[in-house]
């Protein structure tokens, strides 16, 4: 699809604001990678699904406040505001948070950021409707087929807790989408759009976080604490928003949520020496397959820089 917003005699302009988008989408890959590692590295410890999310939206909308207090809304109405912080952070953070803790750590990556292309073509063609090309439909098929032999060792015995868990990671992938595509259609500058979600997140969630029992961030080792704030806090609650939501600015939805299936695919082999995690015969071709359906997507809507 043809840019049809950029004049005919910017293209110089036109490449540099696409090149930051690449950069952007695959600077997105390694913070979704790492906020997969992490969180199953948190839950591992003493630490709970309302701490991380604390460290998440406390950091990260502090880091942000003061940019949406020199912005403001600009424009964005309160339910808007209201929408990007429950698609892309108070929504979206606690049930990926919950997956994590359910479902078994290979499902993360997978359904949470691997199928995000396909959770994203689902938001669009609900809320506008547009004709695919032939080589992205296979690339999302490919993309699927990929995602499901990762997952085939891991669902063969899986329970109903693990399911659970499983659609809660699909809900986060839903909302994700969400989020991505409302950005786009709002056209918020990226700085805006991820203070927004940052700092509604955190004046909706601290003051429940303050009335739950049993907080435990003071009872993890210190190196385990600043882990989770600099992953989850600075990193995801701060940075990963802004580079998301500017990736979609430059590429569109459809390409950025292309780019994260590759997210799999990386957590998939660090987790080999972080985690000692080796995929069976059924996971390496899943990689190959996501990897392969990623490619092909990306190359059918390089085009794509507006809904």
């Amino acid at each position: 699809m043809a840019d049809i917003g950029e004049p005919a005699g910017n293209a110089p302009a036109f490449d540099r604001r696409r090149t930051i988008g690449l950069l952007c989408g695959l600077l997105s890959v390694f913070l979704f990678s790492s906020f997969t590692l992490a969180s199953r590295l948190g839950f591992s410890s003493s630490l709970t699904l309302p701490d991380i999310a604390a460290l998440r939206f406390g950091i990260g909308g502090m880091l942000l406040l003061p940019v949406l207090l020199r912005t403001g809304l600009a424009g964005v109405r309160w339910w808007q505001a209201a929408l990007l912080a429950l698609f892309g952070g108070l929504g979206f953070a606690p049930a990926a948070y919950a997956g994590f803790a359910l479902a078994p750590a290979a499902h993360g990556a997978v359904l949470l950021h691997g199928t995000l292309p396909l959770t994203t073509l689902a938001v669009l063609s609900l809320s506008a409707p547009q004709r695919r090309t032939a080589a992205q439909k296979l690339g999302t098929l490919i993309i699927a087929g990929g995602i499901v032999l990762m997952g085939f060792d891991s669902w063969a015995g899986a329970n109903v807790r693990q399911l659970i868990g499983d659609g809660f990671l699909l809900l986060a992938s839903l909302l994700w989408s969400a989020y991505g595509v409302l950005s786009r259609r709002l056209g918020l500058p990226p700085a805006q759009g991820a203070a927004i979600v940052a700092v509604f997140s955190m004046c909706a969630f601290l003051p429940v976080y303050a009335v739950i029992p049993g907080k435990a961030l003071l009872a993890v080792p210190l190196h385990a604490l600043l882990l989770q704030i600099l992953v989850q806090g600075v990193l995801i609650g701060a940075v990963s928003i802004f580079v998301y939501t500017r990736a979609v600015a430059s590429l569109g939805p459809t390409m950025t949520a292309f780019f994260t299936a590759a997210v799999p695919c990386v957590t998939t082999l660090a987790a080999i020496p972080l985690l000692s995690e080796v995929p069976g015969p059924a996971g390496i071709l899943g990689v190959v397959a996501v990897t392969s359906g990623m490619i092909m997507g990306l190359r059918a809507v390089r085009g794509e820089t507006r809904l």
